[in-house]
C-alpha cells in the first residue's frame, strides 16, 4: 500500500473513533417522599381559679368588713310596766353587696391553654365540647356553678371555623389559643371548690370523662 493510501485507511479509522466516543445515552432518576398525616395537640391539664373577697371600706362598714350599717333610727314609745315590747319599722336593709352582684355572671378566658401541630392534605379541625356543665362544690353538691357559652379563639394566620370546630392551616410551625366561656354564680351558695365531680383536688388522668372540656382534633387522610 502506497503513501497516500495509508494515510487515507489512518484517516478513516480516526473518524470512526471520533463519531464513536461522542456518543452517550441518559437516564434519569425521580426521588418521591410520602409523609404520613401527623396531628400533635398540646393543653392543659387542669385549670383552677381561686376568687378573693375584696372589700372596700365605707362609713357603713363600722367595724367588721362584712359589717353593713343600716343607720335609720327604729323609734317605740310605749308606757312603762308592759312585760314586752316590739319596736317595729322597716326592715333592715340587706341588699346584696356589689362585688356579689357583679360576679353573679363572669367571663373566663383559659389564655394560650392548647396548641397545635400537623402534617396533614388541609385543614386540620380543632373541635371543643362542654362534657360536664355543672360545677359542684366539695361540701354541698347542691351547691353549683354553671359553664356556659364555651368557644375557641386563636390570632393565628389562616385560622377559620366556628368557635367550636376550628379550621386550622397544615403545618409544623404550630399554631395556639384560648378557651373563652361563661360563669354563672347565682347558685353557687358555698364557699370551697367546685369542679366537675364535687371531690376536692385535681382529676386523676383516669378521670378524663369527668373532665369540663373536650378537645378533638381531627386531620384529613393523605391523597
Amino acid at each position: 500500500m502506497n503513501i497516500f493510501g495509508k494515510l487515507a485507511l489512518s484517516g478513516l479509522v480516526l473518524s470512526v473513533a471520533s463519531v464513536a466516543s461522542a456518543a452517550s445515552v441518559s437516564g434519569s432518576t425521580d426521588f418521591r417522599v410520602t409523609l404520613p398525616e401527623v396531628l400533635v395537640l398540646y393543653h392543659w391539664d387542669d385549670a383552677h381559679l381561686t376568687l378573693t373577697d375584696i372589700v372596700t371600706p365605707t362609713a357603713a362598714n363600722d367595724s367588721d368588713a362584712r359589717e353593713i350599717s343600716d343607720t335609720t333610727t327604729r323609734n317605740l314609745t310605749d308606757v312603762l310596766g308592759k312585760s314586752a315590747y316590739t319596736v317595729e319599722g322597716t326592715a333592715v336593709n340587706s341588699s346584696i353587696p356589689d362585688v356579689f352582684v357583679s360576679s353573679a355572671s363572669a367571663n373566663v378566658t383559659l389564655k394560650n391553654s392548647w396548641a397545635v401541630r400537623s402534617i396533614s392534605s388541609g385543614d386540620v379541625t380543632l373541635g371543643l365540647s362542654v362534657q360536664q356543665d355543672t360545677l359542684k362544690n366539695v361540701n354541698n353538691q347542691n351547691s353549683t356553678i354553671t359553664v356556659s357559652k364555651a368557644g375557641l379563639a386563636s390570632t393565628g394566620t389562616g385560622i377559620g371555623g366556628s368557635a367550636t370546630a376550628m379550621t386550622i392551616p397544615s403545618g409544623w410551625q404550630g399554631m395556639q389559643g384560648d378557651i373563652n366561656f361563661t360563669l354563672d354564680l347565682t347558685k353557687a351558695n358555698n364557699s370551697g371548690e367546685y369542679n366537675t365531680r364535687g371531690i376536692a383536688g385535681a382529676a386523676g388522668e383516669s378521670a378524663n370523662a369527668t373532665d369540663t372540656f373536650l378537645l378533638t382534633l381531627t386531620g384529613l387522610s393523605a391523597s
